[in-house]
């Protein structure tokens, strides 16, 4: 049987299957969702039927031998005209999809039988996503992870350059979302490397089986992924990393569709909202992922909340701020904040580090933890207000108290004031700009 004339963009889908036997509901489901699908029951007449019709995926059904499947694959490998067609192969209960043995390319994937038309209909729109990827410039398979089948940490970093870039020249928007599996190393230590490898497997297929073609994916560490999404500002992505949370929420990761499922938290980002290079727009989203899992997990933050730029008073010259913090979420979170409103800033964990940095670069002001180990912040802001080439240089405290009885012993090491932690994102650059020009 023979594909249809193509009179619409419809996708079509190639069966493979054996003796007609486990075609039906795959049939039923792709129709539903909108493809073509044509079966060809005969193993050897897979790979010829594909030469002439040129589909735009080939499911090759648990009912072939997985001989039948593999020789299948090589001859559509070995053939110019089919060699980019992608393959997605059903494998038998108890048949492993990371088994070594298997077939491995960016362009061909692997699941146990599906136990419903979610996962499958998911991985089907995946494989049909990387193939239309394939076809823009500079997509391929030698920047793709090998699990993940997304883009890899290379590509994205390249990526969101030339997309802030784009959007900086024609003054558009830019969203970034990342993502992260909620407790994946308990996942893995519970239920082993194998069920966390198809978790993983089932969340990129959904973020590539959910996004717009010109949307890049791409995997950012162990369970971490990055959507970057051009021409989208932070309400319509906080709209589609609540879409994707849910829908995430929702898949059965197993063979029993009441099996154990797993969630995300997502943190989103925006040019020009929240960031003002590609570095900083990553930095927003990963410290808005952070908050998401202190908060509980399973949700989503964006950056700062709903902080809009008239909250963040930008400068015309960028002062340089020195920055001395030995927690590294605080730090980041104010790092993030005062590179977004336009300053240089210089950061340090410890107090030696402080007094050395400032005697090099002469600051335009120090913002100092008053509880580092060590030598504390206020032994190191005596030393620096001490020094005569440091001395006019302002020095604020960073404190988790907020007493007026404590103000005198600040001044008398010689701060010109304080900011309490946790630190308030929404008035930090305006209590900045206070010192420096009070």
């Amino acid at each position: 049987m023979g594909m249809p004339a193509r009179e619409s963009i419809r996708k079509h889908v190639l069966i493979g299957t054996s003796a007609g036997r486990d075609e039906e509901r795959l049939v039923a489901w792709l129709k539903e969702a909108g493809y073509v699908p044509v079966v060809c029951s005969e193993p050897p007449g897979i790979a010829p039927m594909c030469a002439r019709e040129i589909p735009d995926l080939v499911v090759l059904t648990e009912s072939l031998a997985i001989s039948d499947q593999h020789r299948t694959i090589q001859t559509l490998e070995d053939d110019g005209r089919t060699r980019r067609i992608p393959v997605l192969a059903l494998l038998r209960r108890g048949e492993d999809p990371n088994e070594p043995s298997l077939r491995r390319s960016y362009r061909i994937d692997y699941m146990t039988e599906p136990p419903g038309s979610t996962q499958f209909l998911s991985r089907v729109r995946a494989m049909l996503r990387i193939a239309d990827d394939d076809k823009k410039p500079g997509g391929g398979g030698g920047e793709r992870d090998g699990l993940t089948k997304l883009y890899n940490r290379r590509y994205l970093d390249e990526r969101i350059e030339k997309e802030v870039e784009r959007a900086r020249r024609y003054s558009r928007g830019v969203a970034c979302i990342m993502v992260d599996i909620d407790d994946f190393q308990t996942i893995n230590a519970e239920r082993g490397y194998k069920a966390g490898d198809e978790i993983l497997k089932a969340l990129a297929a959904l973020l590539l089986s959910e996004t717009r073609l010109p949307d890049t994916v791409a995997r950012f560490g162990s369970e971490e992924f990055v959507l970057i999404l051009p021409e989208t500002e932070g309400a319509a992505a906080e709209g589609m990393s609540e879409r994707l949370r849910r829908s995430f929420a929702e898949i059965p990761l197993g063979a029993d569709e009441q099996g154990p499922k797993a969630t995300i938290s997502c943190g989103v980002a925006s040019y020009p909202e929240h960031a003002s290079d590609a570095t900083t727009l990553i930095r927003m989203a990963s410290s808005a992922v952070y908050q998401a899992k202190q908060e509980g997990q399973n949700r989503t933050v964006v950056a700062f909340g709903e902080t809009t730029e008239e909250v963040w008073p930008r400068v015309d010259v960028a002062a340089t701020i020195l920055l001395v913090e030995e927690n590294d979420y605080n730090r980041t979170v104010a790092s993030l904040v005062l590179r977004a409103s336009g300053y240089e800033v210089i950061e340090a964990s410890d107090a030696a580090t402080a007094i050395s940095l400032a005697r090099a670069v002469l600051p335009d002001l120090v913002i100092i933890d008053v509880n580092l180990h060590g030598m504390s912040g206020l032994e190191a802001t005596k030393q620096i207000v001490g020094m005569s080439e440091t001395k006019d240089i302002p020095v604020v405290a960073l404190t988790t108290k907020d007493m007026p009885g404590d103000l005198e012993e600040l001044v008398a090491a010689g701060c010109r004031g304080y900011i309490t932690k946790p630190i308030d994102t929404n008035n930090l650059a305006t209590q900045i700009e206070a010192y420096l020009h009070g």
